[in-house]
């Protein structure tokens, strides 16, 4: 074999597993719809007054580049983040880590990914704050990663 046949051989593997790997990894806007979470399925009631944003949240998803992730956002009033956090806490049965307590970008995050959270709530990660992308609004981030099967 020359040394020009093991170049072309290379090149052909090379594309060959790119191509692989791009047509594999690649969603689209209806996996990602897909993919929002329903707050339901673990029987969790939405804060009154929330607005899911359905922009915010497929492109949460779309971050997470594949997986079985599933990802809700929620707005709300600025002034609503407390008591989005309190109405979480009471449903969830669990206190909230707070960072930043007591300045606009107090972050509420409740944390059910470790493997000593309760069997109903597994794989949840709920976090109430100051909306990243918005102007004036809170947040509810609810992120779901089903148990594998």
């Amino acid at each position: 074999m020359t040394g020009r046949e093991l170049i072309r051989g290379s090149i052909a593997v090379v594309v060959f597993v790119s191509l692989a790997t791009c047509a594999h990894a690649q969603e689209g806007p209806a996996q990602w719809l897909a993919r929002i979470f329903d707050p339901a399925t673990l029987k969790i009631e939405p804060f009154p007054g929330g607005l899911l944003n359905r922009k915010l949240s497929t492109d949460a998803i779309a971050l997470e580049r594949g997986g079985t992730k599933q990802i809700a956002i929620y707005t709300i009033p600025l002034d609503q983040v407390k008591a989005a956090a309190d109405h979480f806490a009471k449903q969830l049965g669990a206190s909230a880590q707070v960072m930043a307590a007591g300045s606009p970008f107090e972050t509420h995050v409740f944390d059910f990914t470790g493997k000593d959270a309760p069997a109903r709530f597994k794989g949840l990660r709920v976090q109430v704050s100051r909306s990243t992308f918005i102007d004036n609004k809170g947040e509810i981030k609810l992120e779901y990663q089903p148990p594998a099967k």
